[in-house]
């Protein structure tokens, strides 16, 4: 029987995207930039590239942030510091913790029954303000951030950091829930426990990175565990 849970945040139990949205909203109205639709697809897209770069090693976070406006600026034709909305956007997302559907009727189930721990690639500061603003942190053990611990997930290090911290139980105990099958998924392969993938867009299945269990909405946890 599982005793543990290590389970991500952004768009597994908080609506990152959501936080995103409300805050680049009010950082273009502030600076007298249209917003629309085209704007939030593009921060996406290219949000997703460069985190997936992080993943990768290919880029450390002190680049990300330099980096990462700029690059949806330039896409959106808009010239601007990146640097100065970089800052602005992350506190913006720090003050958000939308939970995602069902976020803490499964965190309440859970909690009744195992030990949660966070894994997060998350940065500390926006994570620790978020889950103090909704109220999430009584459901956790401990939050394990890549920003402390210096490396990312999917690498084994990053994991086999949190196990020893969490005592060296045997792996079949634990398990890993997440929405990112490159980082959550695979790390989870990579560390040898089980996984649930929370496939909330349903996307299709990936033939490479394979979760033990797929689930469209948070409320099927239950049934597995």
């Amino acid at each position: 029987m599982k005793k543990i849970v290590l389970i991500d945040l952004d768009n597994t139990i908080i609506d990152f995207n959501e936080c995103a949205r409300h805050s680049i909203m009010g950082i273009f109205e502030d600076l007298g930039f249209h917003y629309d639709e085209n704007v939030f697809e593009t921060f996406i897209t290219e949000n997703v590239k460069i985190w997936k770069r992080l993943e990768l090693g290919e880029i450390d976070k002190p680049y990300l942030r330099a980096n990462r406006w700029n690059i949806i600026l330039g896409k959106l034709g808009i010239e601007y510091d990146g640097t100065i909305i970089e800052e602005r956007f992350e506190n913006g997302v720090a003050k958000g913790a939308y939970p995602v559907e069902y976020a803490y009727e499964l965190l309440e189930y859970l909690y009744k029954k195992y030990d949660i721990y966070v894994v997060s690639n998350g940065f500390r500061f926006v994570q620790e303000s978020r889950v103090k603003i909704g109220n999430y942190d009584k459901y956790f053990k401990e939050l394990f951030l890549s920003e402390d611990i210096g490396i990312q997930k999917p690498d084994i290090r990053f994991f086999d950091y949190c196990y020893e911290k969490i005592g060296c139980p045997p792996k079949e105990d634990l398990i890993l829930i997440g929405d990112s099958l490159s980082a959550d998924i695979q790390g989870g392969i990579n560390f040898n426990v089980e996984t649930i993938w929370f496939n909330k867009n349903n996307e299709p299945q990936n033939d490479t990175i394979k979760p033990t269990y797929t689930v469209n909405h948070l409320k099927e946890i239950e049934e597995i565990l």
